[in-house]
């Protein structure tokens, strides 16, 4: 939905569209219409073990970066060692952070997590977040001196952390946090190399600042969210 009402309104055309049960593994016919289509890029929402037969199908028809991209937004450097590097070098992944950026908290984050479980362990956006999320609830713990959630939810507005992928803050009527979004491309080693950094950007995960959004989807998604938050509540 989200894709389909970008392209219409910024003038992009959608060649074909596909969608798999999750974990297939037989992307045949996918892959040789990715090849006679003729588009520009690919974008790829695959997940798991998917991933590692489409690439290959995508490979084996003879497509490459150079000539036809595909964006993944769910290939991290973990899911990078196990489709391999050189089935994806030059392909390009979208995350709030990389392994590869360079900042104090991100080299002191690396570090740990490797002098801990080895020198050939990689991170990833979501090992980070996971990790930025720890603290943040601490902050919030120590702000609210409880363990109450209504109590921690009242004192989150504002609270940051400095982040291994840059500082991040609470929004208190959403519950989610500034992010930087990132394009990335893989590169030989297996790790992804930041090569577009956008502006922090406040969280909106119902859509409300984007024109392109169908208001009325939107507004559907926010209040089936709100129930499921109040049903989460109620059960503890």
């Amino acid at each position: 939905m989200i894709i389909q009402q970008w392209a219409d309104e910024n003038d992009v055309e959608i060649l074909g569209e596909d969608y798999t049960p999750l974990g297939s593994t037989d992307f045949t016919t996918i892959a040789n219409q990715v090849a006679s289509s003729d588009a520009d890029a690919v974008f790829n929402t695959l997940n798991g073990d998917s991933n590692v037969a489409f690439f290959n199908q995508y490979n084996d028809l003879g497509l490459s970066a150079e000539e036809m991209p595909v964006m993944s937004v769910s290939i991290a450097e973990e899911e990078v060692d196990g489709i391999g590097a050189s089935n994806l070098e030059g392909q390009l992944t979208s995350w709030n952070y990389y392994q590869t950026l360079d900042n104090p908290e991100n080299e002191e984050f690396v570090s740990a997590f490797q002098d801990a479980y080895g020198d050939d362990r990689v991170t990833s956006d979501v090992m980070q977040s996971s990790y930025n999320s720890l603290f943040l609830w601490a902050a919030m713990a120590e702000e609210a001196y409880s363990f109450d959630v209504d109590e921690i939810r009242d004192v989150a507005d504002g609270t940051s952390f400095d982040a291994p992928e840059g500082t991040v803050t609470i929004d208190g009527e959403t519950q989610h946090v500034t992010k930087t979004p990132r394009i990335g491309v893989i590169n030989s080693e297996g790790l992804i190399d930041a090569v577009w950094e956008g502006e922090l950007t406040d969280p909106d995960p119902f859509l409300d600042t984007y024109e392109w959004a169908d208001d009325e989807e939107a507004a559907e998604f926010a209040e089936e969210a709100e129930e499921d938050a109040d049903a989460d509540t109620e059960d503890e």
